[in-house]
């Protein structure tokens, strides 16, 4: 049989591109598919979890901006398989962490080495909520992985593309942390910052459009907790986009908790911010890059500098802040730009000339910090809370001088708003090495000078994103469907539910190969009917007539129909093979599709592929499965 023409549209579009830092690989977990399997998940008798952490928040006997805590010491002591499924070609493994509603949970891997064509999903919210699939894309040389926030009880599932043993899983639950909402215990997050904060999209951030942009919230993952602080993008004389992001140090040692931070899971949160002045009425979508590292710590300023070391995608918007490190600059108007207790991104202004504190000063936690190390603010518009800590304080000219510490509490916060910052100029030649000082990561070029403006990220890049959808011949979606892309970049994306898949940030000018695949289920839509239809074509009373039927059809994979294919199909039916010899249980045109350095001249990328299930040719085969 002649091989198809390829059957597929092309659509470029110059609309503008939504570029995710992908860490989401798609596809439908098989708990979600199949009664049968989910009916087999032991519900009665999942992990349980100790809920003492509600007690804990609510004694409010850990620092305000922690947002989870920990709630498994020894999960591999609780263990128990709700199901575990294996046959001669792959395995299905589920577990349900029975943690409850009211609840937003983190889920901590370790040793996570996932190999090619393997997908890991975590499952909240009764089905509700999906994340994953999760791949080898997503492996670290650590072999650390985290995933959240995931709302009430969890089901972990994994789908591996080889038979496997339960003590042979290339990963293991490490930690679950939980904040509990139901108790009241934890106010963090969308929505809970004080009444009198300012949205950053209100007159009073008129100016700071470029340095908002550079503000992030940071979810500091370490072994006791979650903690929330906020951060900024950071420029250099290099101007070479080093994703350096400036913060405090205390967030690193919240106080009430021993902590060791973590910080090849940390989330760096970006736009998280209304789209005007108004509060929005629903939390908006944010764009989350994952992974750093320490660079430099300074506790007598407060200072904290890590690096983000996952890549940032053009949708994150990025501005690199701009700093003014002169011994002598008090600036005569200021403002901060922070994501209070965890909210969407608030600015607060002080519309006096900044005063140096001249005084030892004590904080909380034991730590007194030199006199002249900080500079105080009195904000004249809005306030802080726990979660702005680390927080740049702006010039009117959007230059960072400093990072906010924190002040005395009261309960007229939105009165009295009294903060003390880190001294950027005081932070600069801290210590006696780059591990304690800026100027070696802020300096690189050594040129000595004092001021620097922010910078925009590349917008020149030339990126292009690929969308594709995989229907039947009949327009119906078929999910699972791995689509694979070899070339200047390699990763693995599965449709899901609605057929589509989508690579994000890839170059116009590299090379690129994409292939489709999905080999399982091999007798889904196998009837007497389809035997009966091709012997009718083998015979000559009733051919054929689709093209896609006709290749369907040749699951020998020999380029015509004959009772070979009869025989195979038949053996799938009867449940004696649980794949074709020669062919996969699913196929697509195209099957391969290939793109050039120069072909693509766009910044989106459509494509629609063809699927059909091998022996069904009366098209009754559940796409789904």
């Amino acid at each position: 049989m002649p091989r198809l023409q390829q059957v597929f549209v092309l659509v470029l579009s110059c609309l503008s591109i939504t570029l995710l830092a992908q860490s989401e690989y798609g596809g439908v977990p098989t708990y979600l598919q199949e009664l049968d399997i989910k009916s087999s998940v032991d519900e009665s008798s999942p992990i349980a979890i100790d809920h003492d952490i509600a007690r804990r928040l609510k004694a409010n006997d850990v620092s305000e901006n922690i947002l989870a805590l920990p709630i498994l010491t020894d999960l591999s002591a609780k263990k128990k398989l709700n199901f575990f499924k294996s046959n001669e070609t792959s395995t299905v493994f589920h577990q349900k962490i029975g943690i409850g509603a009211g609840t937003e949970s983190y889920i901590r891997l370790a040793d996570y080495h996932l190999p090619k064509g393997a997908r890991l999903y975590i499952i909240g919210d009764d089905g509700a909520q999906i994340k994953g699939a999760y791949t080898r894309a997503n492996n670290k040389e650590t072999g650390n992985f985290m995933v959240g926030p995931v709302r009430g009880d969890i089901i972990v599932e994994y789908n591996s593309p080889t038979p496997i043993r339960p003590d042979q899983l290339p990963f293991k639950i490490d930690q679950i942390y939980t904040g509990v909402t139901d108790y009241g215990a934890m106010e963090t997050g969308y929505g809970t910052s004080f009444d009198c904060m300012i949205n950053v999209n209100c007159d009073e951030g008129r100016g700071f459009g470029e340095e908002k942009r550079g503000v992030v919230r940071i979810r500091i993952v370490g072994e006791e907790g979650i903690a929330l602080c906020t951060g900024s993008l950071m420029n250099n004389t290099a101007e070479d986009q080093t994703p350096y992001v400036l913060s405090a140090f205390h967030c690193i040692e919240p106080v009430g908790i021993d902590f060791t931070p973590l910080y090849d899971m940390w989330y760096f949160d970006f736009n998280y911010e209304g789209n005007s002045c108004a509060t929005p009425d629903t939390e908006p979508d944010f764009v989350t890059v994952q992974g750093a590292e320490k660079l430099a710590e300074w506790q007598n300023t407060d200072m904290l500098l890590v690096r983000i070391t996952a890549p940032i995608p053009i949708e994150a918007n990025a501005y690199f802040n701009g700093w003014d490190i002169r011994e002598d600059y008090l600036p005569a108007e200021s403002v901060m730009i922070h994501h209070p207790n965890g909210d969407i991104k608030k600015i607060s202004r002080d519309v006096d000339t900044l005063r140096l504190d001249v005084t030892d000063r004590a904080w909380d936690n034991g730590f007194v910090s030199p006199a002249l190390s900080h500079v105080r603010s009195e904000f004249d518009e809005a306030t802080y809370q726990p979660g702005s800590s680390g927080a740049p304080l702006f010039d009117d000219k959007g230059r960072v001088v400093g990072q906010l510490h924190g002040g005395p509490r009261s309960d007229e916060f939105c009165t009295i708003a009294i903060a003390y910052s880190g001294r950027l100029s005081e932070s600069w030649d801290a210590g006696d090495g780059p591990e304690s000082r800026l100027r070696d990561w802020l300096d690189p070029l050594d040129e000595g000078g004092k001021i620097l403006d922010g910078l925009e990220s590349d917008s020149q890049a030339q990126l292009v994103k690929f969308n594709g959808r995989v229907i039947t011949a009949d327009g119906i979606a078929i999910s699972n469907v791995a689509v694979s892309l070899k070339g200047d970049q390699d990763f693995e994306f599965y449709t899901g539910a609605d057929g589509r898949f989508v690579f994000d940030n890839l170059s116009t000018k590299g090379n690129f190969t994409f292939a489709l695949s999905k080999d399982e289920n091999v007798a889904n839509g196998l009837s007497s009917i389809d035997l009966v239809m091709i012997t009718n074509h083998i015979l000559g009373r009733a051919e054929l007539g689709n093209v896609f039927q006709r290749y369907a059809a040749d699951v020998s994979a020999d380029g015509r129909i004959s009772g070979l294919d009869l025989i195979q199909i038949t053996n799938a039916i009867l449940g004696r093979t649980e794949s074709y010899p020669n062919s996969p249980s699913w196929k697509f045109e195209p099957e391969v599709l290939q793109m050039s350095g120069g072909d693509i001249s766009s910044t989106s990328v459509e494509l629609v592929v063809i699927g059909f299930k091998m022996g069904d040719v009366n098209y009754s085969a559940n796409p789904r499965r």
